[in-house]
């Protein structure tokens, strides 16, 4: 995203300190309350292969496969899709696998 010049007045607070005004460059970070749309999907960092229409037993072991036998990472993972996805089908089976693995470790 661009930057942006911010500018900010002087002023006195109540305990008589004088703040001087400035002024500095921070990100745009656009309309308030609205998200970009390149910042709408949650972006995993391990592809794990998972799909919803597979077995319990695949899906859960091509999410551990994809990181590397650790249990917690999987089920965060797992959990975070379950989380932002607006699919109920998928959101249900990954938090089902989710609990799997917080279970498990």
């Amino acid at each position: 995203m661009a930057q942006i010049k911010v500018t900010r007045k002087a002023y006195v607070r109540k305990d008589g300190t004088v703040v001087k005004g400035t002024s500095y460059y921070t990100k745009d970070k656009g309309k308030l309350g609205k998200t970009p749309e390149s910042e709408k999907w949650y972006q995993h960092n391990v592809e794990m292969n998972w799909h919803k229409d597979e077995p319990a037993e695949v899906r859960r072991a091509n999410a551990l496969k994809a990181h590397k036998g650790d249990e917690l990472a999987t089920a965060r993972t797992l959990q975070a899709l379950a989380n932002v996805t607006t699919d109920p089908e998928t959101s249900e089976l990954a938090k089902n696998d989710a609990d799997y693995f917080f279970a498990k470790h």
